[in-house]
């Protein structure tokens, strides 16, 4: 082995290259790890038996190995370096004083990434390693960059086959086999015109077929959707062919991508019924983002707003809701953000020329494959011709309420009290003649007929409550707060306005009634000590609450008949009811009802 002095550095790395010596005579094997030392290599070992290096490499595995052919033991250096090679994939330099035909022939086979006879310098050295670690580094990218591509190209959901340039398969990958029903091995290097498909195109008129490649010369890519028959199956794929050009602009091959678009294209026509569903209906369906923004608009919104979509598309849903009325909406949204469902509920709506419309509206989220919340879609049927039609039903029940609560105040109240005068009269008779129990029977009938007569009157009151009539809202509620006190001896109060509150004589009897029925739920359920009736007017609304500071209503019990009908009460006159109960923090029902109703 020459000697040599060049000043030699060892290129830039992280870590300094980790070396295996290989070699039978020791003296050499020093020189070898004294000039891998002085190059700024890290030397892992010296071996001298073929089958110990492969021991070693079960434990340590080096960046090179410098492997001598003849080596102690049964395996000389060119079978250690098959075996390394099939196992581990370590780049080999053989160091030889071997040069004969045969042996390189042998050594060649191993693809070693060296070969150095043993007459060499430390320049020949260096550069061979510096040389077969670049190409191990490149090789490793390389298999790195093939395993990606093979990964790729086999997990592609898309069906895709390579041709050459006479439409040779050269490659089909798992996605394109299990779409046209193929095993992946009987089509490599056989023609795409073998393929056991059929294809048709009704989509446009002459259609190209994807698959004859003789007329894409002049052009970088074709695509299109097409029928694909198979024996057993028919459905719909979107194909693309693209075009393979070598350095001088030369075809070199094709390669197709096939996309199974069967379940996209149902997907298409169901939008398209659902959309021509939705745009000829004739309850209003509108969609907005989940913070209110109109994004859709269909021909029912239309005739019942009057609205075109360019009015509203990108405006806030409260466009929609009369100046003087509530604007629920961002409530609802909020409910629906937190996962609530909104089935239909009455409310107000404008119009674009300022009418006022009763509607029945449901709130549905939309969301995505993910469960998030993307979209809100909200239907909204015009209710006024029932609302008029339940306004005049209720208007004929309070007639008929007053007509019952007139006879009975009128008719038989006074019925009744002349049963008790001519019972005093019977009493006076008795006295004369000295009949002392007939004196007592008189007078517990007298009794019982005063009591008639005094529930009686109840009865008319709470049926046509006179204070309503003549003297407004307002001191009926404190008429009806006193008497409940007074009746059943929970603490009841009113808070409320001095002057009249500006409603029409419908609204405030079923404000009225449903006051009744909260107190009467307050008083029989709540368990409390004390009712809060208010009544509070400002500049659109007014607002009537009832509190109490019982057990507090539970879930269930919204849905009690009295509580609906409470709710249909309000809105029958364009109100809107909620009930707030936290058990052992009592109940609240509040009812709110725009004043131009």
């Amino acid at each position: 082995m020459q000697e040599h002095h060049d000043n030699i550095e060892i290129q830039s790395r992280t870590d300094p290259p980790r070396i295996l010596v290989v070699e039978d005579e020791a003296i050499l094997a020093i020189d070898i790890c004294n000039i891998l030392d002085s190059l700024g290599y890290i030397v892992l070992d010296t071996l001298d038996n073929g089958q110990e290096v492969l021991s070693f490499l079960d434990e340590v595995k080096p960046d090179l190995i410098l492997m001598d052919i003849h080596l102690k033991g049964e395996l000389d250096g060119i079978q250690v370096a098959e075996i390394i090679q099939r196992t581990h994939r370590i780049p080999v330099i053989y160091i030889s004083a071997y040069s004969d035909v045969d042996t390189l022939s042998r050594a060649k086979n191993t693809r070693p990434y060296g070969y150095i006879i043993k007459s060499f310098d430390q320049n020949d050295l260096f550069f061979s390693i510096e040389m077969a670690l670049d190409r191990h580094d490149m090789e490793k990218k390389i298999l790195e960059s093939e395993r990606l591509l093979s990964t790729t190209f086999s997990g592609i959901s898309d069906g895709v086959i390579s041709c050459d340039k006479e439409g040779k398969i050269q490659l089909i990958n798992i996605a394109a086999c299990r779409m046209l029903d193929l095993k992946q091995d009987d089509y490599v290097g056989r023609s795409t015109r073998d393929l056991p498909v059929r294809i048709e195109n009704t989509f446009e008129e002459n259609p190209p077929d994807p698959l004859d490649f003789s007329s894409y010369e002049n052009t970088g890519e074709v695509s299109g959707r097409y029928f694909f028959v198979l024996e057993k199956s028919r459905f719909h794929v979107f194909c693309t062919v693209s075009v393979l050009k070598n350095e001088h602009e030369k075809i070199s091959g094709y390669i197709v991508i096939l996309r199974n678009i069967e379940e996209e294209y149902h997907v298409q026509e169901m939008q398209s019924r659902l959309a021509s569903i939705v745009e000829t209906s004739e309850d209003a369906i509108i969609g907005s983002t989940p913070e209110g923004t109109i994004i859709s608009w269909n021909r029912g919104a239309r005739i019942l707003f009057g609205y075109d979509q360019g009015e509203v598309q990108g405006k806030n849903l409260s466009i929609l809701v009369p100046d003087f009325y509530p604007n629920e909406i961002p409530e609802m949204l909020d409910r629906i953000r937190n996962g609530e469902l909104i089935d239909h509920y009455e409310t107000l709506r404008a119009r674009k020329d300022g009418g006022i419309i009763d509607m029945s509206v449901k709130i549905s989220p939309i969301r995505d494959s993910r469960g998030n919340l993307i979209a809100v879609s909200l239907i909204a049927r015009d209710m006024s011709k029932r609302k008029q039609l339940e306004k005049e039903i209720l208007e004929i029940e309070d007639r008929e309420r007053s007509r019952i609560g007139q006879d009975l105040h009128d008719s038989l109240g006074q019925q009744l009290t002349g049963i008790l005068l001519r019972v005093k009269a019977l009493e006076g008779k008795l006295l004369k003649e000295k009949d002392s129990p007939g004196v007592e029977d008189a007078r517990d009938i007298q009794q019982i007929v005063r009591n008639t007569v005094e529930q009686t009157r109840e009865m008319a009151k709470g049926l046509i409550p006179v204070t309503l009539q003549t003297n407004g809202l307002v001191e009926a509620l404190q008429e009806l707060s006193l008497y409940c006190q007074s009746m059943y001896g929970v603490a009841t109060s009113f808070e409320g306005p001095r002057d009249p509150v500006d409603l029409q004589p419908i609204a405030e009897v079923q404000l009225y009634h449903i006051c009744q029925e909260a107190l009467t739920n307050a008083i029989k359920h709540a368990g409390g000590t004390s009712i809060i009736v208010s009544l509070e007017q400002d500049t659109t609304e007014i607002v009537l609450t009832i509190r109490d500071n019982g057990n507090g209503i539970s879930v269930e019990s919204t849905t009690g008949l009295g509580l609906r009908i409470m709710q249909y009460r309000a809105n029958m006159v364009g109100g809107h009811l909620s009930i707030i109960g936290n058990e052992g923090w009592g109940t609240a029902v509040i009812c709110r009802v725009p004043i131009t109703q």
